[in-house]
């Protein structure tokens, strides 16, 4: 078994513990002798629960590599591990980048840099609605694959507006590829898997919950050269993904609105601290004329 493949297994077990995975990692970064700890060494030396090892140590030894491998190409799937070299340069430059990625669709998206990701409201208006076109139509002129979440709202202007106008973009899901979710967006799901790119951090099993979609909105910001809100609440996920993106060194872009809309004041706060005011896609596209 390669290095790669051990990665699988391991994140397969324990998806939902970066901190142990890292940990096991910087102790063996080959991941060698990972069938050879027991739940004591699990406990003493990477500091889980006396439950959490025997879980882990069980589940090493029960659960086949061979099988998850089978799983993933009866389901038209694939794996990259941060080892891989289709792995995202960009993505594995933040703080915490997802050891493993399970994908489904044109993985050949992934190695274009030209990648901006567009987020806002669950409840757009009609003004994010236009905008969002706006943006869009000129962006995938120029070859920029456009990224989000799949959720509904902006998200969903998104994708559908880059499928619109000929371009490519991709999805990040916070739960395994076998969900969809939410349900209203099944047409949309197929399509992507179909001629796009949809990708989760999660096993295929795993369902949506709560806690899963402030860790899938790093990887919106972590893969793309920019960000760009359309409309943003002052707490809301949208303002959780500006934050990853400033903190990782992303170019934030903000669409500004009238200030007694409830819908605009992240917005309009994340301008005041430093994201471009951004009208329309040129002022998006100059910030990348040496890049692109």
């Amino acid at each position: 078994m390669n290095k790669e493949n051990r990665l699988i297994h391991l994140n397969t077990c324990l998806f939902d513990n970066y901190l142990a995975m890292s940990k096991i990692l910087q102790f063996d970064p080959e991941l060698k002798d990972l069938y050879r700890y027991s739940p004591s060494f699990f406990k003493s030396t990477f500091h889980l629960t006396a439950k959490s090892s025997e879980k882990l140590y069980r589940q090493l030894h029960s659960i086949s590599i061979s099988d998850i491998l089978d799983f993933n190409v009866q389901n038209n799937s694939k794996f990259i591990t941060i080892y891989s070299d289709m792995y995202p340069e960009l993505l594995k430059q933040i703080y915490d980048p997802p050891f493993v990625l399970y994908l489904k669709g044109d993985i050949n998206l992934l190695k274009s840099d030209f990648k901006l990701s567009i987020i806002g409201s669950r409840k757009p208006s009609k003004f994010a609605n236009l905008t969002c076109d706006s943006f869009v139509k000129e962006l995938v002129k120029e070859n920029w694959i456009i990224v989000s979440g799949m959720a509904l709202g902006c998200d969903t202007l998104a994708h559908k507006a880059a499928m619109h106008h000929g371009g490519k973009t991709i999805a990040v899901i916070g739960s395994g590829l076998n969900t969809i979710y939410p349900k209203a967006n099944s047409y949309l799901f197929n399509e992507m898997i179909s001629n796009h790119l949809v990708i989760s951090e999660y096993p295929h099993y795993i369902q949506p919950e709560k806690r899963y979609f402030p860790r899938r909105n790093r990887i919106i910001a972590g893969l793309s050269k920019g960000l760009i809100i359309l409309e943003a609440k002052e707490k809301s996920g949208t303002m959780i993904t500006a934050n990853f993106a400033l903190e990782n060194g992303r170019e934030v872009f903000a669409v500004p609105g009238p200030i007694i809309m409830d819908e605009y004041k992240g917005s309009n706060q994340l301008i005041q601290e430093g994201a471009k005011l951004i009208t329309c896609s040129k002022d998006i596209i100059e910030e990348f004329i040496d890049f692109a």
